[in-house]
C-alpha cells in the first residue's frame, strides 16, 4: 500500500468507499495505485489494459490499425475516469455530501480504511440474503454479517507498562536495547491471517435510538441526508477519548460507544459458547465511526481451524438470538439495579478488550440504569423500535 499511501489526500478515497459514494464505486484501492503509477510513468495505461489488447490482437481480433485506435480510445476513456475520480474533486463531493469538514475525514483516514479493506483485498462474503439470520440481524438493527476468511491481524509487543494502565498515567518500559542490531529497542510482530465476523450497526437505527431516549443528535449540514447520517458518527467521535471513561457531559459519544462496545462483549461470549473456542483466545476489533466491530481469534491455533466459518455457515440465527436473550446476569437484580456491567456479564479479559472493560453496560441494549448517564428507558433491542 506503500503508493496508495503516497496519494496526498488518500483518506477521501477510502472514506468515500465506505460511504458507497458513485465517485469511486467501479474502482477499487488498487485502481487508484495503479492511476497514480500511470501518472507518473506517463503511459495513460495499465498493464492490465494493455494485455487485454494485446491479447485480442493475438487472438486476431484486432488488426494492427485497430490495435493502435483502440489504444488511443482506451487512452481517452481513462483520462475521463482519472478526471471524474481525481482525489480533489472527491474530497470536495466528500465534504459537500456529508457536511463534516475535511480535517475531520483526514483525522479518521486510518479507521476508514480498516472498515474498507477486509472487503477490498480479503475473502469476504455476506449472509445469505432473505435467510433467517439476516431478518434476525435487521430486527435486532444490525446490517448484514459478513465472514472475512482471511482477516489481517498483526500483534506487535514493544514494551510493558508498571503503576498504571490508563493512557497518559502510566509508565512505557521498551524492552532492552539489543546488541546485535546497534542498540535498536527490538519490537516483537506477530502476524495471522484469522476468521472474524464482523457486525455492522444500522446507522439510521442507531440516531432513532437516541431520540427515543431523550437525545438530539445534530447531524453534519451535508446535501445527501443519507451519508450525513453516516458522517454524524465520524464526528461524534472526532475528540474523544475512548480508552478513558465518556462522562455524562458527552452522553451521544457514550451511548454510541457503549452500545457497539457491549454488544461486541456479548457476541464474543456466545461466541465462545458456540463455536468451542476459549473465550481467552478471542478477541474484539472496533471501528466506532464506522458502527463495526469484528471478533476473531487471537493465537494461531484457533485462527486456522475454521470455528468461526462453521459458526458463519451453520449457527448465525441461532448465535444472534443467542446474543439478543443475554439480558439477564447471575448478579441480577443487583448487578441490573446498579450498572448492568460485571465480570459475570460483560467483561472480556485484558487479551479480549482493546478498551479496558470501561464504558460497558447492558442498560444501552436492554434498558436500565447506567453508571454515568443514569436511566436508559429504551434499550438497542427493545422491539418497539
Amino acid at each position: 500500500m506503500d503508493r496508495f499511501f503516497s496519494i496526498r489526500e488518500w483518506a477521501a478515497i477510502v472514506a468515500a468507499k465506505f460511504l458507497d459514494m458513485p465517485e469511486v464505486a467501479s474502482q477499487t484501492l488498487t485502481d487508484y495505485i495503479n492511476i497514480h503509477q500511470e501518472r507518473d510513468q506517463g503511459t495513460g495505461l495499465s498493464e492490465a489494459d494493455l494485455d487485454k489488447l494485446l491479447e485480442r490482437k493475438i487472438r486476431g481480433e484486432l488488426t494492427a490499425e485497430q490495435f493502435v485506435q483502440e489504444i488511443q480510445m482506451l487512452r481517452k476513456i481513462r483520462g475521463r475516469e482519472r478526471k471524474e475520480s481525481s482525489t480533489s474533486a472527491i474530497v470536495q463531493a466528500l465534504v459537500q455530501r456529508t457536511g463534516v469538514a475535511w480535517p475531520v475525514w483526514e483525522n479518521t483516514g486510518q479507521e476508514m480504511l480498516e472498515a474498507v479493506m477486509p472487503m477490498e483485498i480479503g475473502n469476504s462474503r455476506e449472509a445469505r440474503p432473505g435467510s433467517s439470520a439476516v431478518q434476525l440481524a435487521r430486527q435486532m438493527g444490525i446490517l448484514t454479517p459478513v465472514l472475512v476468511s482471511d482477516y489481517p491481524m498483526i500483534t506487535a509487543t514493544y514494551g510493558y507498562s508498571r503503576a498504571d494502565y490508563r493512557p497518559n498515567q502510566c509508565q512505557l518500559n521498551p524492552f532492552p536495547p539489543h546488541p546485535d542490531y546497534n542498540g535498536k529497542y527490538p519490537i516483537f510482530v506477530d502476524q495471522i491471517q484469522a476468521d472474524a465476523l464482523l457486525i455492522r450497526l444500522d446507522p439510521n437505527r442507531v440516531l432513532t435510538w437516541l431520540e427515543r431516549n431523550g437525545c438530539r443528535p445534530l447531524l453534519p449540514n451535508g446535501t445527501d441526508l443519507e451519508l450525513a447520517c453516516k458522517a454524524y458518527f465520524v464526528e461524534l467521535f472526532n475528540d474523544v477519548s475512548l480508552r478513558e471513561t465518556i462522562y455524562a457531559d458527552r452522553r451521544e459519544a457514550r451511548m454510541v460507544f457503549g452500545l457497539l462496545h457491549t454488544l461486541c462483549h456479548l457476541s464474543i461470549r456466545q461466541t465462545a459458547l458456540l463455536c468451542g473456542l476459549d473465550l481467552t483466545s478471542l478477541s474484539e476489533y472496533l471501528l466506532p465511526r464506522t458502527l463495526t466491530f469484528a471478533i476473531y481469534c487471537n493465537h494461531r491455533f484457533g485462527a486456522t481451524i475454521g470455528a468461526l466459518t462453521a459458526l458463519f455457515e451453520q449457527s448465525l440465527a441461532e448465535w444472534l438470538h443467542a446474543i439478543k436473550e443475554t439480558r439477564r446476569c447471575v448478579y441480577d437484580p443487583l448487578c441490573r439495579d446498579k450498572s448492568g456491567n460485571c465480570h459475570a456479564c460483560t467483561h472480556l479479559s485484558e487479551t479480549s478488550c482493546r478498551f479496558y472493560n470501561l464504558n460497558l453496560s447492558r442498560a444501552f441494549l436492554f434498558g436500565g440504569n447506567d453508571t454515568e448517564i443514569g436511566n436508559i428507558s429504551i434499550g438497542y433491542f427493545d422491539q418497539s423500535l
